[in-house]
């Protein structure tokens, strides 16, 4: 059985550190997926008869409020969805900007732009 040199080592030693990266890496962003759409159930949970296309324009709940402003955080993962094609089937944008807005939330510029184009992705002030 032959011996690994030191640079051999070295190398064996680098490979392994990559691959360790490689896969936490890769269980990282399967979280940041997993938690990004428990955000968005959430949100779907609290705020739904307030975001929906269906039903009247109305003040979110107090739940609804807290469920935004604890997520708000994550805002890229819910502009993200929000400009989605599945959100578009099922929220009414109008409705999103204007609960965001009596929550005292701000929506970050550009928000749903890039997939949808209207007006109300400004700051909401």
């Amino acid at each position: 059985m032959s011996q690994l040199s030191p640079a051999g080592h070295m190398a064996a030693t680098l490979l392994l550190i990559l691959l360790a990266s490689a896969a936490a890496a890769a269980v990282s962003a399967d979280q940041q997926v997993s938690a990004c759409q428990n955000d968005i159930d959430a949100l779907w949970r609290s705020c739904k008869q307030f975001v929906q296309k269906e039903g009247p324009k109305m003040p979110p709940s107090e739940d609804c409020c807290k469920t935004i402003k604890a997520l708000d955080a994550h805002a890229s993962c819910i502009c993200d969805y929000v400009g989605s094609p599945d959100a578009r089937n099922k929220l009414d944008l109008d409705k999103v900007f204007f609960v965001t807005k009596q929550c005292g939330v701000t929506v970050p510029k550009g928000c749903a732009a890039t997939h949808v184009k209207i007006k109300t992705c400004l700051p909401v002030t």
